[in-house]
Formats: C-alpha cells, structure tokens, sequence
C-alpha cells in the first residue's frame, strides 16, 4: 500500500511538472544563412534572422517582446592610451582585455531597458555585458573597455538597434542584420530571446560559420601555421616584385 501511495505522488508531481513546463511559451528560430565564405570579394553580408512564438495558450497570448545577439569569436585586444610628451602624441599605459567579440549586435523590438529587468539582463549578461567582465576591475580596465565599445560601435563592429525586431500578430517575428566586411574567422553564435513580464522565459541558439576560401584561406593558415615559411615567402615575392618592376621601367626607357 505504501508503495502504491509513493507512485502515485511521484506520478501526479511529474504531471504537474509537466504542466507547468508546458504552460510557458517558447520560442523557434532560425537564420537565412549559416555559412559565410570571405574571399577578395566579401563586403559584407546580410542576415535574416526569423521564427515565432510557440504559444501554449492560443486563447490567451501573453504580450511578448524579442531580443537578438549576435556575438562574434573572441579574441584578447590591447588598448593603449595616447598621451602628449615632449610635444608628441605617443601610445602608453597599454591594457588587455582577454576574451573581447571581434563582433557583437544586439537587435531588439523595444528597448532593452525598458522590457527587460537588470537581474535578468545581468543573469544572461545581455548587452554591455558581453562585451567583457566589468567586476573587480581598476578604473583604468574600465576605461579601456568604454573605449573599446566605443570605437567598435563607430566602425560597425559593435551593434545596438532597438526596434530592429519586427514581431507580426504577437506571433512571427524577423530582423535583418549585416555583418562587416571586416569579420574575424570563427564561429557567431546567435542567441534569440523570448521575454515576457520583463523576464526570459525562453531562448533559442544557432551558429553563423564564417570561414575564408580560396587564396586568403591559403594565407591565412599559412601566417599562422608556418609564420617563418610565410615571413620568408613574403620577402622573396617582395624582392622578385621589386625586380621585375624595375626591369619593366628600364625597358620603358630604352
């Protein structure tokens, strides 16, 4: 008899569970393009991110909003400050910052700040956040990281577009983002949000491959993989340049 009492607590827990898991709406997305090729020439690439709410109440629509990130490979940047001496502008004072996105762009249908909570965005790290740690760090880390976001968000780099979401009937949704044509090879991992009552109540994942093909593939993993065969290749095509160059002007003047 016991045990029969213990299933069947087990048995109407799981189903309440259930019901409570499947009382939250979700949310589906996809992207126009997964894979980009960089060749000589890429300049640029736009991306359709798409999808809908998955309702689980069709009767009774909870008002949603939709965040998108886009964030792009990390990589370690130095910032160094200029500083006036001797009556020269000079580089100094150099600071790294590890784990830096060579890209990131967060796409949204109303602003941030106003449809989601600063716990929730500080427990996902939505925004600034990603962009590099801020916590337990001197004023000038802080400064290097201001100026960082600064400068990559005038070159492009960085994105912050509120509005840019189109959610159609509190259902369908899509926005339209492009990537530079200075992109990093890497992996962009693309993260779309669900909020509701200023929280994430559900979130999807994809992934934008970017890789270069043909001649800059060959360079590019050459530079890196066998730098001294790449230095001295340099140099020799550098040198047979300047020859024929200047065989072709003596010819010229003969």
């Amino acid at each position: 008899m016991k045990k029969i009492i213990i299933f069947l607590f087990v048995f109407v827990e799981v189903s309440f569970s259930g019901i409570l898991v499947q009382a939250n709406d979700a949310i589906v997305g996809g992207l126009s393009n997964n894979n980009i090729a960089i060749n000589t020439n890429f300049d640029g690439s736009d991306i359709l991110i798409f999808g809908s709410i998955k309702r689980a109440n069709n009767k009774r629509l909870i008002p949603s909003d939709i965040i998108i990130e886009i964030i792009g490979p990390r990589i370690p940047i130095i910032v160094r400050k200029k500083r006036k001496k001797f009556f020269i502008w000079i580089n100094s004072d150099p600071i790294k910052i590890d784990e830096s996105p060579s890209f990131y762009a967060l796409l949204s249908s109303q602003d941030p700040l106003l449809i989601l909570s600063e716990s929730e965005a500080e427990r996902y790290s939505i925004g600034k956040k990603k962009i590099s740690s801020v916590k337990n760090h001197p004023d000038k880390y802080l400064e290097a990281v201001d100026a960082t976001y600064r400068i990559r968000k005038n070159t492009g780099s960085y994105k912050f577009e509120t509005e840019a979401v189109s959610l159609k009937n509190d259902t369908l949704f899509s926005a339209n983002v492009t990537l530079p044509s200075n992109l990093t090879e890497g992996d962009y991992e693309t993260i779309i949000y669900l909020i509701q009552d200023k929280k994430v109540v559900s979130f999807s994942t994809d992934v934008i491959t970017v890789r270069k093909i043909g001649l800059e593939r060959f360079l590019y993993k050459t530079a890196h993989e066998q730098p001294l065969f790449y230095g001295f290749f340099s140099i020799f095509l550098a040198l047979i340049s300047g020859w024929g160059a200047s065989a072709l002007f003596r010819r010229f003047q003969q």
